[in-house]
């Protein structure tokens, strides 16, 4: 075991995504201000990050700043001779639709009984309703056989404290995203490798345009006289990107991330035209949070009917931002130093995994042999015809050349 070490499973590999890769960035450099060497999990792709020449603004962030797998990790379970330490999150980790058939992973199923399972702030993505709708109850009753092995368990929104709570059979606490946790000087050091000012523009990082959208940023130009700087589908750099929010005279979003750095640097934004697609529960518990709801735009007559660059009571907003981050760290904190329980529901979880590797193992087995025993009856009557095929082509070849 390597002393101090945590493993952690969230979706930093999610390429263009900044908030993605910057939630993962603070987790790793929260980790660290703790005396812990994290290192994130490469479970996703199996060319290595490191070798990649692609010119991807996330893949430059990875290399630059982000401790990660050295190579991609196909047995998860060989992690735990590594650590004794295991954590899932930030970000939308507890929503299969995103996790597809990693899911196992992301619930650190693998994970052995005598070792620590975290899950921070960790995120389902959606409320209770669509949660149910999305998932068979199949996938539900896995995932809660998962998260009662747990040791502790956070979650970055109040609509996944309710999901755990009624359909988990977990409490669960809500803790703010890990940005908000880490210092606001780590990105201020970020923003000095920008290469863009974006000084007194407008920007804009709206990641589902519709209608509705393009007839308010008309609007908006023509109210404030500025042409609007677009960062979606930019492949900026996450350094730009920062520095784009930080800068600018106003943003208008519809990210959960870019809400969250607009707040980070106190400056006035609206949610422009939530909607459910891109799930709104996500924002509207953080803008309640903060007592700022009224932020959120969900029609171009709102914005004819409202100033867009309304004063926002910032002084309150960091206030309980800085309670909030409080009350994070000493969780993660103590799920950390806390003496490790081994329960019934982690060796019941341990021994699901076992079961379900073996399973998988006999599957592919039967597949090889399948593949196998196709390629024999192939082989057999060619080969019955083969010494004679290389008998006559030999008699060709000889009479051919020599006449």
């Amino acid at each position: 075991m390597e002393e101090n070490k945590v493993f952690i499973f969230n979706l930093w590999h999610t390429e263009n995504n900044y908030g993605a890769n910057l939630t993962a960035y603070a987790l790793q450099e929260i980790l660290k201000n703790l005396n812990y060497n994290p290192e994130l999990v490469n479970n996703a792709f199996q060319v290595t990050k490191k070798k990649s020449k692609s010119k991807n603004c996330s893949i430059k962030f990875w290399n630059k700043y982000l401790n990660t797998s050295p190579n991609f990790i196909n047995d998860v379970n060989s992690l735990n001779n590594v650590a004794d330490k295991f954590i899932v999150g930030s970000d939308q980790v507890f929503r299969p639709l995103y996790t597809g058939h990693k899911l196992k992973e992301y619930l650190l199923d693998f994970v052995k009984p005598d070792s620590k399972k975290i899950a921070f702030s960790a995120s389902f993505g959606v409320d209770k309703e669509k949660f149910l709708e999305e998932n068979t109850p199949e996938t539900i009753q896995n995932m809660k056989d998962s998260l009662q092995s747990f040791d502790y368990v956070s979650v970055r929104e109040n609509v996944g404290v309710d999901i755990c709570r009624d359909i988990m059979g977990i409490e669960a606490e809500w803790i703010i995203d890990p940005v908000f946790i880490l210092d606001k000087s780590y990105y201020d050091k970020l923003i000095t490798n920008a290469t863009i000012d974006y000084s007194n523009n407008i920007v804009s990082y709206v990641l589902d345009p519709n209608k509705e959208y393009y007839s308010s940023r008309k609007y908006l130009e023509k109210q404030y006289n500025t042409q609007i700087v677009e960062l979606a589908n930019s492949n900026t750099s996450v350094e730009n990107w920062l520095a784009a929010i930080k800068n600018c005279k106003f943003l208008v979003t519809d990210s959960f991330h870019g809400i969250c750095f607009a707040i980070m640097f106190n400056k006035p934004f609206i949610v422009c035209l939530a909607n459910s697609g891109m799930a709104y529960t996500r924002f509207e518990s953080i803008l309640s949070l903060l007592n700022i709801e009224n932020r959120c735009i969900n029609s171009y007559s709102e914005i004819l009917q409202k100033d867009c660059l309304f004063s926002c009571d910032y002084e309150n907003v960091n206030r309980i931002i800085e309670r909030e981050a409080q009350k994070g760290l000493h969780f993660l904190k103590n799920a950390l130093e806390e003496p490790v329980k081994v329960t019934d529901q982690k060796i019941n979880c341990r021994i699901k995994y076992l079961e379900f590797l073996v399973k998988k193992l006999q599957k592919q087995a039967t597949l090889k042999y399948q593949i196998k025993k196709a390629l024999w009856y192939i082989w057999v009557p060619i080969s019955e015809y083969l010494p004679k095929f290389i008998q006559d082509f030999a008699t060709y070849i000889r009479i051919k050349f020599n006449g």
